[in-house]
Formats: C-alpha cells, structure tokens, sequence
C-alpha cells in the first residue's frame, strides 16, 4: 500500500507539472504461452512439484517494476518472467519488496528469482547467477530549464543526486566523494530513496538536482514528462539489466532456456516494443555474462 500511496503522489505531482498523467501501463495485451515440454522437463524436482516460481520485485517506477492504476505489479521485467513462467508450466508467484533486499532474500533463497532494474555485475556474479535480459546503461535527469551537463562524476560534486536505496547509484557516488574532496570541490548529497517514483518525485518537487537511475526508468520518465524534464548525461557502458537468482541455482538454466523461447516465438520482440525499449533487446540470453562494470 506504501509504494502504491507514493505511485499516486508521484503521478498526481507530474500530470500537475507536465498536464499529463503517466505511469499507466500500455494497453497491450501478449499472448499466453503454452507450456512446452522440452522446457518443463528441464525443472528441477521442488519446482516441479510446487508449480511455482517466486520471485522477489523490488517495486519502483515504470517502465520497470510498477503498480499500475489497478494495484497490479506490472513492467517489462513482469511481462517477461509472466511469458517464461507459462512456457514452463509455472505460476508466477510475486512477492513486492525494496531494493535493498533483494540480495539478503536469495542469498537467504528465500525466493527463487529477483527482478527490480538490477544490473548485471561482476560484483553481483559473484554471490547471484543473473540472467541478462536486457541492455541498458545510467542516465541522469534534470528539470527541463536547468543547465546541468553530466560528462563525468565530477559534474555531479556539490549536487543533490536522487537515487534509490542499495542501487549502484548510490554505491558510485560514495565511492566518487572523496575523488570531490580530493579536488577542493563540495561532495555529492546523494539521497536514496525506496523506489524510483519517490527519486522523480523529488526532481520535480526540486528537492534535488538530479534524478539518477537505469536508462530504461529515466529515459522513460523524461519521455512522459511532456517536456518539463530532460536526459542531461549518462554512466557507465551499456551492460546487461537482468534476473537474479541464488548461487549455482538449479532454476537458472531452465529460466533461460524459457526467456531464449520467448525470444525465438517473437513474444520478447513484443514485450520491448510494448514499453518502448527496443534498442535495449537482446538476441540471445547469457548467465553470467562477463566483461561488465562493477
């Protein structure tokens, strides 16, 4: 009920600003998949016979992990795990949490999966398998009139930086103050917030200088903003965005083998599309991909 007070808020806030309501999910409607056998052979004994996947969403702002206007989670990442679930004859069991938690709870294995935006990192591989499912890098958001230029992370010394709890974000920008320190420049005020409605809520409230978050929640923020706010930088390379799991899951390879099927029956192709994200698809699904930034 918290995250979906704050959703309204937040919505209520920018359609105030901008004269147009946003986060409602697009209209839409994805095929159901058909359970397919070569897939379901695949599941290891316990999920077969609880027919259940549960996953862990770190609940935040479209078009990610959302409520929409009817109190129903929903994103990409919802529609993509929906998809895979009913190739491998599961249900789809969602359990809305913070971003913060998502690691502790499947290092705990108390779910299966995770989503909420997380980032593929060598850092992350280490203690999670993930699942890439999507390529994406940061971006930065600033009001529409502001001059603000983000190039480097020492552009954001001395600013209000609104992130969310636990994300890189927040890890990057500590690790950079004492690089602001160092150089006589003031250190970054990084405020983390639970969810990314409440990050853009506060960019529009001008309570910070900056809205910090993936690309995918940015660029579409900015995009259903109706011009009062603007993408000003980005960071880091583009890497993968993708599903976490406990380490040396047995749920891993028949989650992606189920992605890979979506992807090879045209629904992924649907589902990028639906939220506006093509230019982030992928062709072919890794686990543990390397070579990404920590």
């Amino acid at each position: 009920m918290k995250n979906l007070v704050r959703t309204a808020a937040c919505l209520a806030l920018l359609s105030a600003l901008s004269g147009t309501a946003i986060a409602q999910a697009p209209e839409t409607a994805l095929p159901t998949e058909a359970a397919q056998p070569d897939l379901v052979q695949l599941l290891p004994p316990a999920v077969a016979a609880s027919k259940t996947l549960t996953v862990a969403v770190a609940l935040g702002s479209p078009p990610d992990d959302f409520r929409n206007e009817k109190a129903e989670i929903v994103g990409w990442e919802i529609d993509i795990l929906r998809g895979a679930t009913q190739a491998l004859g599961l249900q789809l069991d969602l359990r809305p949490t913070t971003f913060d938690t998502l690691i502790p709870g499947l290092q705990a294995k108390r779910f299966d999966a995770a989503v909420g935006q997380m980032g593929v990192t060598t850092v992350r591989e280490k203690v999670l398998d993930m699942i890439g499912t999507l390529l994406a890098n940061e971006q930065f958001a600033a009001l529409a009139g502001s001059d603000i230029k983000v190039n480097t992370l020492a552009d954001i010394c001395g600013l209000t930086v609104g992130t969310t709890r636990g994300s890189r974000e927040y890890e990057f920008a500590q690790a950079y103050n004492p690089k602001c320190e160092a150089t006589g420049k003031t250190l970054i005020n990084v405020l983390a917030f639970n969810d990314g409605n409440a990050a853009a809520e506060a960019l529009m409230s001008r309570r910070v200088d900056l809205f910090w978050l993936g690309s995918t929640a940015v660029s579409y923020f900015v995009a259903q903003s109706n011009g009062k706010t603007k993408v000003v930088g980005s960071y880091t390379d583009i890497s993968y965005i993708g599903v976490g799991m406990p380490k040396d899951s047995d749920m891993a390879k028949p989650l992606q083998a189920a992605i890979q099927h979506l992807i090879d029956d045209g629904t992924y192709q649907k589902i990028v599309q639906k939220w506006g994200l093509e230019a982030g698809a992928i062709k072919i699904v890794p686990i543990n991909p390397t070579g990404t930034p920590s």
